[in-house]
C-alpha cells in the first residue's frame, strides 16, 4: 500500500501551488505520480492509456485547485479526480467498441481483460526466480480480470490510493456497506482463486 504523506507538508504544498510555485506543482507531481499511474494501469489495463490520463489528471488537478476544500485528505479529493477520468475513458471507449465491426469470429473487448504488470517488481527478480513470479503474476492479473469492475476499482482504490472505505464509497457513489461488501466478496474471489491449483492436463 502507498505511503501516506504528511498532511501538514501536504498542506503547505497546496497553498504554494496556489501562489503560483512551480516547484510545489513539480513536488505534489512526484508525490502522486507513482500512486496515480498504479490506479490508472490497473483500471484501464493499458500503461499507454495510463501515462495520458495521469496528464490528464494533473491538468484537472492545477485547473481545480482553488476548488479544493482543505480537509486534511488531498489523496482523495486527487483520486476522485482520476475516478472520474476513467469513467469519462471507458464511456469513450465502450462508445468507440460499439461503432466499430467486432473482428470476424472474435469477441469485442469489454475493457476486463488481464491487468499488466500488478507485480511490477517481478520482472526485476534473479533469473532463476523469474519463472514462479511470472506464473504468480498471470495468476493474479487472471484473478483480477475475473472480478467484477467496480469490485476491483474498490481494491485498487484501497490499495494504491491508500484511501478510507468512506472515502471510496463518496469516490464512487456508493454506499459505504456496499464498498465493504464488494471489498469482502473481492478479497474472497482473489483468495480463492490464488489458492486454487492450475488445471493439469493428462499426457
Amino acid at each position: 500500500m502507498a505511503p501516506r504523506a504528511d498532511r501538514d507538508i501536504v498542506a503547505q504544498l497546496v497553498s504554494q501551488c496556489r501562489r503560483g510555485d512551480p516547484q510545489a506543482f513539480e513536488q505534489v507531481f512526484a508525490l502522486y505520480r507513482g500512486p496515480l499511474y498504479a490506479y490508472l494501469a490497473r483500471t484501464t489495463g493499458d500503461r499507454h492509456e495510463a501515462e495520458d490520463l495521469l496528464q490528464d489528471v494533473f491538468v484537472r488537478l492545477v485547473e481545480n485547485l482553488d476548488r479544493y476544500e482543505e480537509s486534511g485528505r488531498f489523496e482523495a479529493w486527487v483520486f476522485r479526480i482520476a475516478a472520474n477520468r476513467v469513467r469519462d475513458w471507458a464511456r469513450r471507449r465502450k462508445h468507440a467498441e460499439r461503432t466499430a465491426s467486432a473482428p470476424p469470429g472474435g469477441r469485442e473487448n469489454d475493457g476486463d481483460g488481464p491487468l499488466p504488470g500488478v507485480l511490477d517488481k517481478a520482472v526485476e527478480a534473479p533469473p532463476e526466480g523469474r519463472m514462479i513470479a511470472g506464473e504468480q503474476i498471470r495468476q493474479l492479473e487472471t484473478a483480477m480480470a475475473g472480478l467484477e469492475a467496480d469490485e476491483r476499482q474498490v481494491l485498487v482504490l484501497r490499495h494504491y490510493g491508500d484511501l478510507s472505505f468512506r472515502e471510496i464509497a463518496d469516490i464512487m457513489g456508493s454506499p459505504l456497506g456496499t464498498v465493504l461488501a464488494k471489498s469482502h466478496r473481492a478479497l474472497l474471489k482473489l483468495r480463492d482463486k490464488m489458492d486454487r491449483p492450475a488445471a493439469r492436463s493428462d499426457p
